[in-house]
Parts: structure tokens; C-alpha cells; sequence
């Protein structure tokens, strides 16, 4: 007896050992997304743990309750190159959330670690467990339903479920059926599936683990390019400014302008812009345009509105609701912080017609992802207009 709680006791410290090589691991990836909140899980369980050595009635069996083998996977997957998040909430509807482990490459893969017991994951699968349990075939279903309400460049992310502990062959051949990456070790049944369906069992069953990527279009196939942009108000006022059309020599009264100004000089703008709209479809929504319109009357000198004027001739202005409704993502898009109204109108039109929306609004796409909210979108530089700002302003000479 003295033996076994001795044996336990050193299976608790290298738990705990573990736990907090754990922590240390993920100490230089404090900047990925979501590992704060992975590194608060393992400090958690390392909590318990540690109540667990405080406690004169530990068991060994309360070990299993521990939750450090799968946040261990989940640590040995995020500090990956490529990881953009982990740890991510997204929303099926109003009342449903799923929790992507690790989101990478971009944004176009979605990773679930799991590191269950193959045998059990089988079981569970057929539902021989408990009621009410789910299977990870309905994980499954729940991730590539959701992948469809986030696109990554309009196309659902591939979705992977890593067995670290390894799954069984007529599972891994159903979740490949289905759409889902099996990545891990596929081991021979334990037993015979009683109920295992033979509609299950067809060709595209023998899909391996990387030939299982053909079932989801890749985007670069797909949409070599994308020949409508949506330009943003930043992007139109980027375009017409006196700084990106050869007036960047200048220190401002403002400072936020003579920062701009000294960019524009290190990296011109238009340029950038001029090699992006060549042999594309230029539009904008109403609300856009509306608003652009509106500075460049207030603010824009007499050159900026004649290049207004000229832009005018090559873009296409649509109502803000053409292309339909909005979907799910989209439309419950929270207003606070950077992500403002008009913004959200702005892209969420580019969305729906599937374009590329150019923009300088780099925070409202920051805040609209940790609300789990992706566009497709080309970032720039932002540059306000400033011809009526030049007589105020001291020329340099180059």
C-alpha cells in the first residue's frame, strides 16, 4: 500500500513537472492570439494538481481528471510556425459557439488536437457511451459547418483533426469521407464494428491523410485572382491625395501629416495602388463613395477634387445592399471600438460580392477578427489629403 501512494505521489510531481514545462514553453509565444488563454488552462490544472499533493485523501485515480495530456498536444501544435491562434471562439448561430484549437496558415486551416484513447474515440463514435455525449464525427460536422460561415478569401478553412494518440482505420475513414484531414498515426480496428455502415465504405475511403486535401478547392486553383476590388473611403482618399501624387515634400503643422509625409517619400503609395487596380473592376458601395464625397468637398484643394472627378470615371458606385443579405458572421458584427459602422458596411459589401476590399483600415480588420470575423482584404498605408494643408506647411528640398 506504502508503494503504491509512494508511486502516485511521484506520478502527481511529474504532472506538475510537466504542467510547468508546459508554461515555459509557450513563455516566447505570449503574442500568438489566444495563448494567454491556453496558458491560463494549463496553470489551472496545475492548480488542481497541486491541491491534489495538498490533500490527505489523494487517489490515483483523480489523475485521470487531469486535462495536461491534451493541452500538451495543444502546446506542441501552437508553438508551430505558421500558428495565427489558438484557443479561438467562433459563433453557429446565436446560441452555439465552437472553440478552434489552433487556427494557422493565414487563416485557411483550422486544427483540432485530440488526444484521446483510439479506443475509445471508436466507441464513442458508434455511441456506445454515455447519453448525450458527443462523438467525434459530430465534432466534425460542427467544424466544417462552421468553416462554411468563415471563409478565409471565400473559402471555407481546411479542417484537421490531429490524433496524437492515433485513431482507428474506420473512423479515419469516415471523418476523410466526410471533408476533415486525419492527421496521426491510423492503427487497425481493436475489434469488429458491429454497427459499422457499409455506405461508409467507398472508394474515396482510401484517401490518405495528404491526398484528402484535394477534397477541399484550394484558393490559389480557385481564385487565381480576384478581379473585383472594393475600395474603402482610405483607399479612394489614398489615391487622389497631393502627398501620393508627387507633393510628399513637406513638414505639417501636423505631425500625424509630416509622418505620413516622410512614409510616402520611404514608400510611395500610389504606385502600389495603380499596379493593383491594373485590369480589375474598381467599385464601391453608396455609403463609401457618400462619405469620400463628403471630405474631399470639405477638405480637398482643387487638384485632389479633380482626381476625385477622374476616379469617378472608373468606378462602379452600387447600393450598399446589393449582392443580398449578409450572412450569420457578418451581420452580428458588434459596433464598438475600431469596428465602426460605416466600416462594417464597407466590407461586409465587398464580402457579399465576393471581392477584394482594399483599405487602410488595418484596426477595424484587427477588431473584426477577435470577434472572429475574417475579409478578404489588401492593407495599405493610410494618407489623408493635404493640398488645402500646403500653404501652411514648410517645403523641403530634396
Amino acid at each position: 500500500m506504502a508503494n503504491a501512494l509512494e508511486e502516485a505521489h511521484k506520478l502527481l510531481r511529474e504532472k506538475i513537472e510537466y504542467g510547468q514545462s508546459l508554461m515555459e514553453n509557450l513563455y516566447n509565444f505570449q503574442h500568438i492570439d489566444g495563448v494567454p488563454k491556453l496558458h491560463k488552462k494549463i496553470r489551472q490544472e496545475i492548480e488542481f494538481l497541486n491541491r491534489l499533493q495538498k490533500s490527505k485523501k489523494f487517489k490515483v485515480e483523480q489523475l485521470s481528471c487531469s486535462n495536461l495530456r491534451h493541452l500538451g498536444a495543444m502546446v506542441q501544435t501552437a508553438v508551430k510556425p505558421g500558428v495565427l491562434a489558438v484557443c479561438k471562439v467562433f459563433h453557429l448561430n446565436d446560441d452555439n459557439k465552437l472553440l478552434v484549437d489552433i487556427i494557422s496558415n493565414k487563416g485557411k486551416v483550422w486544427t483540432k488536437v485530440i488526444a484521446r484513447n483510439p479506443k475509445s474515440l471508436t466507441a464513442l463514435s458508434t455511441g456506445k457511451a454515455s447519453y448525450g455525449a458527443r462523438s467525434i464525427l459530430d465534432q466534425a460536422e460542427d467544424y466544417l459547418e462552421c468553416a462554411k460561415l468563415y471563409p478565409c478569401m471565400y473559402q471555407p478553412p481546411q479542417v484537421i483533426f490531429d490524433f496524437t494518440s492515433g485513431i482507428e482505420e474506420s473512423l479515419a475513414k469516415k471523418l476523410k469521407i466526410v471533408g476533415v484531414i486525419v492527421k496521426g498515426d491510423i492503427i487497425p480496428d481493436s475489434l469488429p464494428i458491429e454497427d459499422y455502415d457499409e455506405e461508409w465504405d467507398s472508394s474515396s475511403s482510401e484517401l490518405d491523410s495528404d491526398s484528402s486535401r484535394n477534397l477541399m478547392p484550394d484558393f490559389k486553383e480557385e481564385h487565381a485572382d480576384l478581379n473585383t476590388l472594393n475600395l474603402d473611403v482610405t483607399t479612394m482618399m489614398a489615391y487622389i491625395s497631393n502627398m501620393t501624387n508627387g507633393y510628399c515634400n513637406y513638414v505639417f503643422k501636423q505631425d500625424v501629416l509630416t509622418q505620413q509625409s516622410a512614409w510616402e517619400t520611404d514608400k510611395p503609395v500610389k504606385p502600389i495602388l495603380e499596379k493593383l487596380f491594373e485590369g480589375k473592376n474598381l467599385v464601391c458601395c453608396q455609403t463609401a463613395w457618400d462619405d469620400f464625397q463628403k471630405i474631399v468637398d470639405i477638405l480637398g484643394g482643387p487638384m485632389e477634387r479633380s482626381r476625385a472627378i477622374e476616379l469617378k470615371e472608373i468606378i462602379t458606385v452600387f447600393p450598399d445592399t446589393y449582392g443580398g443579405e449578409d450572412d450569420y458572421p457578418r451581420k452580428n458584427l458588434k459596433v464598438r471600438g475600431h469596428v465602426r459602422l460605416r466600416s462594417k458596411i464597407v466590407f461586409n459589401f465587398g464580402h457579399r460580392i465576393k471581392a477584394l476590399t482594399v483599405s487602410a483600415n488595418e484596426g477595424f480588420v484587427r477588431a473584426a477578427l477577435q470577434q472572429g470575423v475574417s475579409y478578404a482584404a489588401f492593407l495599405h498605408e493610410s494618407r489623408a489629403l493635404t493640398e488645402g494643408k500646403q500653404d501652411s506647411a514648410t517645403m523641403i528640398q530634396r
